[in-house]
């Protein structure tokens, strides 16, 4: 990696078709500069569904896929996860996330039995602060910090809320007018025989949709239910705000629809 100690552009990748294209984008269409590939933890990204049929955890994808298409391209790639305040790396998300009492511990955006929708602080908490930790590390004092965001989603396009590490999208500007839509990308992956991870989400994300619930292995459904049930009714991963199994029966039987946001924190989930 080429850097004075002063500035470096990362591709911030989520594992998905368009975060993975970034790095072929960079080095061998010449759309941007990139220095790093750098792929945030959560711990919770265990039950990913992969374009060549298999399941994966995210680190498992970043040794097999990630890592090695970035050393092809010459680039240093990390697998990181958020350091607390006392430089420890964060516990996985689901194992902080929980009912204390009258006191509410999460992160994520669970839906509450009363209507309302808890405050969402997992993607700033585990992804964004990940990837700037890891910038710090290593010696940036300033950074571009480049998303997978394409043509089919640019209202999740927002800017960085840190002078020092601003946000780019490179597959929808750039210096050579070319726009990118996720499914062009895909294709050009397929073709390339690289497998991306067809769903980059949490595995207990409250913003899937049916399609997503639908790639969750059966195995995972019952963790996640137990992990719901710990909330004692109060807060569920869906906006029917039943039991889980009884959501994604409803979802499968066309009963219900759920609710899915992408505009989550600053665009660097689902990428």
């Amino acid at each position: 990696m080429k850097n004075n100690g002063r500035h470096i552009d990362a591709i911030s990748c989520g594992q998905g078709g368009p975060s993975l294209f970034l790095i072929i984008a960079a080095k061998e269409y010449n759309l941007f500069s990139a220095d790093v590939v750098i792929v945030a933890d959560t711990g919770w990204e265990n039950d990913m569904l992969r374009t060549d049929g298999r399941r994966s955890d995210a680190r498992t994808f970043f040794e097999e896929v990630t890592k090695p298409l970035a050393v092809e391209y010459g680039l240093d790639a990390y697998f990181v996860r958020a350091n607390d305040g006392n430089g420890k790396p964060l516990p996985p998300l689901q194992d902080t996330q929980r009912l204390v009492g009258s006191r509410i511990e999460v992160d994520i955006p669970m839906f509450g039995s009363n209507g309302g929708r808890l405050h969402q602080s997992c993607t700033s908490k585990y992804k964004v602060s990940a990837i700037r930790q890891q910038l710090r590390r290593l010696g940036a004092k300033t950074a571009n910090s480049y998303l997978g965001i394409t043509m089919d989603e640019v209202h999740r396009m927002k800017e960085s809320d840190r002078k020092w590490n601003p946000q780019s999208y490179p597959l929808v500007v750039n210096g050579k007018g070319v726009r990118y839509y996720r499914s062009t990308i895909e294709n050009d992956l397929r073709k390339r025989n690289i497998p991306f991870l067809i769903t980059t989400e949490c595995d207990g994300c409250p913003h899937k949709n049916w399609a997503r619930w639908d790639r969750t292995s059966p195995e995972t459904i019952q963790e996640l239910s137990e992990f719901e049930a710990s909330f004692n009714g109060e807060f569920f991963l869906t906006n029917n705000r039943i039991a889980l199994k009884d959501s994604v029966d409803k979802m499968r039987n066309g009963q219900s629809m759920t609710l899915f946001d992408e505009s989550c924190d600053s665009g660097y989930c689902f990428l």
